[in-house]
């Protein structure tokens, strides 16, 4: 897996930011793999930024998140919905009509449980008729999971629901108000479905990210540490801060 490192943060997202613009404006309609919380938020800026200054047109992009929790209205603030529409959708002028997520509701109603694997079906197959993910966003969770792919997700998993590890609900637990707040369950794209993406952009930034770093670079195809199936991926970047280096 080839790192990058970067004197600093903001560096490394205004070079990811940058390779995103320049896909888009050689394919205006370029479909994006998008991630939530913190390892994103400056490349979204950035691209926010691009569009106000510089006329970056996003309007065409096709757009699917990893993720969303699961008896969350895409209108609770809480959903990742609603943080990418704060975060990026508006500001960067990405058509709402144009973004996917698997989220488990229809028509404003939460789909049953038993129902859920239609709907997960319904997300694989909306990015196969989208010609497949051109660039997917990553970060890496301290568990190693990526999207919402817990230790012991396999190599071949696709989009399904998924009970979240402890540690991940603990670290969302802020967000939510108290942990016993935290949905215990989520939809994720699958492992299988984020390697077929044809280039991935994985960010790890800080300290905090370093011993993260050096196990997946030392891990082959591990289920313990997801993020260790995306060594045998020809377009992974891992990109790093200088502190977040090994």
């Amino acid at each position: 897996m080839e790192m990058q490192v970067f004197e600093s943060r903001a560096a490394a997202e205004r070079d990811v930011a940058r390779e995103i613009a320049g896909l888009v404006r050689r394919r205006p309609d370029a479909v994006l793999g998008l991630a939530t919380g913190n390892t994103p938020t400056g490349v979204y800026a950035e691209l926010a930024r691009l569009r106000r200054e510089e006329g970056l047109d996003l309007s065409r992009v096709r757009t699917f998140n990893l993720d969303e929790y699961c008896g969350l209205a895409p209108t609770n603030p809480r959903s990742f919905r609603a943080w990418m529409e704060r975060e990026l959708f508006v500001p960067a002028g990405i058509a709402l009509d144009r973004v996917c997520f698997p989220d488990g509701f229809e028509a404003g109603h939460p789909v049953r449980v038993e129902e859920l694997p239609r709907v997960c079906d319904a997300f694989e197959r909306a990015i196969r008729d989208a010609g497949g993910i051109d660039l997917q966003l990553l970060g890496i969770g301290r568990n190693g999971h990526i999207g919402f792919n817990e230790p012991g997700s396999t190599r071949a998993s696709r989009t399904r629901r998924v009970e979240l590890h402890p540690w991940t609900r603990e670290d969302a637990a802020a967000e939510f108000g108290g942990l016993e707040h935290v949905p215990t369950h989520a939809i994720t794209m699958g492992v299988a479905t984020i390697l077929e993406a044809r280039a991935v952009r994985v960010l790890a930034f800080g300290a905090k990210k370093r011993a993260l770093v050096r196990r997946t670079l030392d891990t082959a195809n591990d289920p313990a540490w997801p993020a260790s199936f995306l060594c045998a991926h020809a377009g992974v970047r891992l990109v790093v801060d200088r502190e977040a280096a090994t």
